[in-house]
């Protein structure tokens, strides 16, 4: 996907020294900023690829030395030690089209993923994102996710899973990924944003609250040399940490791929669709987070598996 590239100005001798001065003190007042709000919230900003259902999140470090936990784990397996020998095999199956739609909006599920570093209860949001919890709903039913890896973790953002071909382009090989040729799931389904929406606002609410309160902006005079609209342009935003949403390559290309957020809040935009909360087991998330793993794909070393996914409906 290609960035849009701000033009450059037109040179002029003409220029008025005065408007050149406000564009400087607003870029200094972006600066202190972001500055002040990466001093708050320790928000990592890392480069994401969703690319064939693909997504990122760093783990609070307690330790004096922030890297020392991290060296010690890049030694080992991780947090999640080494995967058992009696793991399930990956039994999933292609499918022609998504799942007819049988749940139940009005019902409250929950789904508990079972992994090898522990289970993961998720509250899920029928009403808000039918078709994604129908979805996961009826693949967890078949065994779908059964022996299938986390096949993607960065720290300070999100654990990825769901594709069984263990790659995150849904074919065991996504360099020479072939169009022609079948791909987990099999099928796509269309996004479901307004829950995400939601979420992004008001985390850009909260942090442009702790902005506003920050005794070091005001001490800059940002606070008052900036509105509230200028200053909400600023702030960043996403999805809670615990958000449970689809990813995707692209808009309305939802399959059966999931990753759960470990960011304070986790920055995204909303293109992608929310549909639970983790209720228990973030500790579980952040071993997952914490397995060493390639930094370039973010490919576990050694790899955590799911060993099952149980709906409860009530």
């Amino acid at each position: 996907m290609s960035k849009q590239q701000p033009g450059r100005p037109r040179s002029s001798s003409k220029r008025s020294s005065s408007k050149y001065d406000r564009r400087t003190a607003r870029n200094k007042w972006i600066i202190i900023a972001m500055a002040v709000l990466m001093g708050l919230s320790l928000v990592a900003v890392p480069l994401i690829n969703l690319l064939g259902d693909t997504t990122t999140a760093e783990p609070e470090v307690e330790d004096e030395d922030p890297f020392a936990e991290e060296e010690a784990a890049a030694e080992g397996p991780g947090p999640c030690g080494e995967t058992p020998d009696d793991v399930p095999e990956v039994d999933s199956e292609i499918y022609d089209e998504p799942p007819e739609m049988s749940i139940d909006t009005d019902a409250t599920y929950t789904a508990t993923v079972e992994t090898t570093c522990g289970d993961i209860q998720l509250e899920l949001h029928a009403e808000a994102a039918p078709m994604a919890v129908n979805n996961l709903v009826n693949l967890a039913e078949d065994g779908y996710y059964e022996g299938v890896i986390v096949h993607r973790v960065v720290p300070g953002f999100v654990m990825q899973a769901g594709d069984p071909a263990g790659t995150g382009c849904g074919q065991d090989d996504c360099e020479n990924f072939d169009p022609e040729e079948p791909a987990y799931p099999g099928y796509s389904f269309d996004d479901e944003l307004e829950l995400a929406e939601e979420l992004v606002e008001e985390t850009r609410d909260e942090q442009l609250e702790r902005l506003l309160a920050s005794e070091e902006a005001q001490e800059e005079g940002l606070t008052e040399e900036m509105d509230e609209d200028e200053l909400r342009q600023l702030v960043p935003a996403g999805y809670p940490r615990g958000t449970l949403a689809m990813a995707n390559s692209g808009e309305d290309t939802n399959g059966s791929q999931f990753f759960i957020t470990q960011g304070d809040p986790t920055q995204l935009e909303p293109l992608f669709t929310v549909f639970g909360t983790v209720v228990e087991g973030m500790d579980v998330v952040d071993d997952i987070v914490r397995s060493p793993a390639d930094p370039t794909t973010g490919a576990p070393d050694e790899p955590p598996v799911i060993l099952s996914v149980t709906i409860d409906e009530q």
